[in-house]
């Protein structure tokens, strides 16, 4: 007897057809935010590393042309975070390397890892002297930056190396020739 009545009461929930589109909704919208938040991490995270590339083609520029003018990683360093606001910590977080490429052979440099975690001594091998070259020079030039995920707690975004801080390595590389006198 006490069967009849829970029958008859869970029939009618299933059968009442009153919000539904609440619960359809309800279903959904975890599942929309999730991608939504998912394409907004990714969207800037790539905005990053597009930036990180032109800003290091716009301070590559001006140091190729400007032969004769002292140069050092912390000179780079200022042009590249002086040009964009969209790199986050970039004075204390970008790592420049500058290295000659051998014009008899055209080897490459070997490819290091130039990322250090954020507060680690940033240990470069060989050691780099930050040798501008001289006219007619290849020399090959890689940043790295460490940036964090917009969201931390969304466990999205593109995968990029990460070091122990959680800190995305975005690296760019380019590789020019010195402009003669």
């Amino acid at each position: 007897m006490m069967m009849m009545p829970l029958r008859h009461t869970l029939k009618e929930f299933w059968d009442d057809d009153s919000a539904t589109a609440t619960m359809e909704l309800v279903i959904v919208f975890p599942l929309l935010m999730i991608i939504f938040i998912a394409a907004f991490e990714s969207a800037m995270i790539l905005t990053r590393q597009i930036m990180l590339e032109r800003t290091l083609d716009m301070s590559v520029r001006v140091l190729r042309l400007a032969q004769g003018v002292t140069t050092n990683a912390d000179t780079v360093r200022d042009t590249m975070c002086a040009n964009t606001n969209l790199l986050p910590n970039c004075q204390e977080l970008l790592t420049i390397d500058l290295q000659l490429i051998d014009r008899t052979t055209y080897a490459m440099p070997d490819s290091n890892q130039i990322c250090a975690g954020r507060g680690e001594e940033i240990v470069i091998q060989p050691d780099n002297a930050f040798d501008s070259g001289a006219d007619n020079d290849f020399l090959l030039i890689r940043t790295c930056l460490i940036v964090d995920r917009i969201l931390p707690i969304s466990g999205f975004g593109l995968n990029l190396a990460r070091d122990d801080s959680g800190g995305m390595h975005m690296m760019a590389t380019t590789i020019f020739v010195n402009e003669p006198d």
